[in-house]
């Protein structure tokens, strides 16, 4: 089974692929410079664009809010790109995981992965299709307004923008954007919610192997033979948690301070905009944001809380009907258990729910001074 027909991270790595982010060949290469360096060249526009706003507060934060997104977007496939040697390597490793459940004898442990899958799926169908529909929107917005506008407002030096012809082209050729900005965009997000719920089902499949063990009809050395396999797949599920970690602890670090700043600016903006169709705009902006973030502190809080499921499973194992060595060893991996399985917020904080309402806080705490010092 190729990596593309594993549920979990199918549809991700499938467009990745083909585009020749991942597993890219002497003739497929050129693709993903066609695709990246088109939307290098309108972030850098932006950029320019930002500048000339610089008087006007709400048009500068709405307008940095889609060069931050679409910067977010690059450096995201930027780092995979760079990366891919490692995520590769962690896509091979995910893989044999993955076919070491599928293909033993455990019914219930190979239910749990089709549940994944479908969750992971579905997922990744979700947020592509919400984040086409969201771009969509932003590109017929300016259709509304009275004056000339860019749905991603850009700018070149000595150029005017608003004048024929030269606003029909730029504005023809960001039609492409939903699509494009959609496959850049998410899929990070899905594969990173689909590695998580990997790691989750892999301690509920562990879970559920600890309560097998025990019993009267169980001879001492069948229930050494349990701990011990259930030993070797802790490890297993620890390095795969940690090579995780390794490849998105930076990336999510960056994209934390991002996504907090923006959503601090956009509560600012539509404290002092009065069109309606501008703060629907907004309203939905920030929703895209806490959904984002939601997705990726979520899913990794589940890794934690399953680990804690293990350490419990551990302690609840009938220890007492077996003999000294089953029970030392036991004791051995109840304190392995007890280390935090986790994903870090660039090696420092744990990506837990309670983070993610630390930075929301955050965020509306800086909002609130910001609404005090400007008097809006």
């Amino acid at each position: 089974m190729a990596i593309e027909d594993i549920g979990l991270v199918g549809i991700n790595v499938r467009m990745w692929r083909h585009l020749a982010v991942l597993y890219p060949t002497p003739g497929s290469s050129w693709r993903k410079f066609a695709f990246v360096l088109p939307v290098t060249a309108m972030n850098l526009m932006q950029f320019v664009y930002l500048l000339r706003m610089w008087g006007d507060l709400h048009a500068f934060i709405l307008n940095m809010f889609f060069f931050s997104a679409i910067f977010n977007a690059l450096m995201r496939t930027w780092l995979v790109i760079i990366k891919r040697g490692q995520f590769e390597e962690f896509l091979d490793l995910l893989a044999t995981l993955f076919h070491s459940i599928l293909d033993s004898t455990d019914e219930w442990g190979r239910g749990i992965l089709r549940r994944a899958e479908r969750e992971a799926r579905n997922l990744a169908i979700l947020n592509l299709s919400a984040s086409f529909l969201d771009i969509v929107g932003a590109l017929v917005s300016p259709l509304f307004r009275e004056e000339r506008a860019h749905p991603f407002g850009v700018a070149l030096p000595g150029v005017s923008m608003t004048s024929s012809p030269v606003y029909e082209v730029i504005y023809l050729a960001q039609l492409p954007t939903p699509l494009l900005l959609s496959m850049m965009y998410m899929p990070f997000v899905s594969l990173f919610a689909g590695l998580a719920i990997f790691g989750k089902a892999m301690l509920q499949i562990l879970v559920h192997r600890l309560g097998q063990i025990g019993g009267a009809e169980q001879s001492e050395e069948e229930r050494l033979q349990r701990l011990a396999s259930c030993i070797a797949y802790h490890t297993q599920v620890m390095r795969y948690v940690w090579e995780l970690n390794k490849l998105v602890a930076n990336i999510v670090a960056v994209e934390a301070i991002i996504f907090g700043s923006i959503i601090c600016s956009l509560l600012f903006c539509l404290n002092i905009i009065t069109s309606p169709t501008q703060v629907i705009s907004i309203v939905m902006y920030i929703l895209t944001m806490l959904y984002v973030l939601f997705t990726y502190y979520n899913r990794a809080n589940e890794i934690c809380l399953e680990n804690n499921r293990v350490a419990e499973a551990v302690y609840n194992v009938p220890w007492y009907e077996a003999g000294t060595r089953f029970r030392k060893t036991l004791l051995i991996f109840l304190m392995q258990t007890q280390h935090p399985m986790e994903i870090r917020v660039g090696n420092v904080y744990p990506m837990t729910l309670a983070m993610f309402q630390s930075l929301l806080n955050a965020s509306y705490s800086y909002f609130t001074m910001l609404r005090g010092v400007t008097g809006k």
